[in-house]
């Protein structure tokens, strides 16, 4: 994840997270939105709301429409305030499904986000800093019982180790696509025995 404060952009890494899957590989750019930007957009929110209720006040029935200004203008003001980040790009995989996520930029948010996956209908969220990954444990992990084999996948210009059959990944490193190569020839032999493999008798 690139997030941009100004001239010093900072790189942690993100994942699609969803509960009962392992985590699976993400791409966003973020840019820092200051504090000042957002209180000053949440006042104006606020100042252009809730100063109609004035003219409001003479339209009838009168008090259901002051009561919608208060509401949507503290609301505006409220998901304003609690957007940090202008999204640039984003791409991800779904942990469920391994279908494709994407999100064009313009949005802004907060992490952790919530994303909908229009293929499987579950909504996995956008996490940044896992405590297992924040600490530099990466490991290349499937999900329960999967016999899968590591494939490479570029999100963006990162790459990951991925599995198409779990939709697990991982940030993929020398030491990590050393090991998946590992993992794949004693999965591919494995299969080739069972394929080849006579019954006991």
């Amino acid at each position: 994840m690139n997030i941009s404060f100004g001239d010093a952009p900072l790189t942690p890494q993100v994942f699609l997270t969803l509960r009962a899957h392992r985590p699976a590989p993400a791409r966003v750019e973020l840019k820092v939105r200051s504090r000042a930007r957002r209180f000053i957009i949440s006042c104006a929110w606020l100042l252009l709301c809730w100063g109609t209720i004035p003219f409001l006040l003479r339209i009838p029935p009168h008090y259901p429409w002051v009561v919608i200004a208060l509401l949507v203008g503290t609301f505006l003001a409220r998901e304003n305030w609690k957007a940090r980040y202008d999204i640039q790009s984003f791409a991800g995989v779904c942990p469920r499904c391994g279908s494709g996520i994407s999100m064009s930029g313009g949005h802004r948010l907060s992490l952790p986000y919530t994303l909908t996956c229009f293929h499987c209908h579950f909504e996995p969220r956008l996490e940044a800093c896992l405590p297992r990954y924040a600490t530099g444990e990466v490991r290349l992990e499937h999900q329960t019982d999967c016999v899968g084999l590591w494939e490479l996948l570029w999100l963006a210009d990162e790459r990951f180790l991925y599995c198409p059959l779990c939709h697990g990944g991982t940030p993929a490193n020398e030491a990590l696509m050393a090991r998946a190569e590992a993992e794949n020839e004693i999965g591919k032999l494995l299969a080739q025995l069972t394929d080849e493999g006579q019954p006991l008798i």
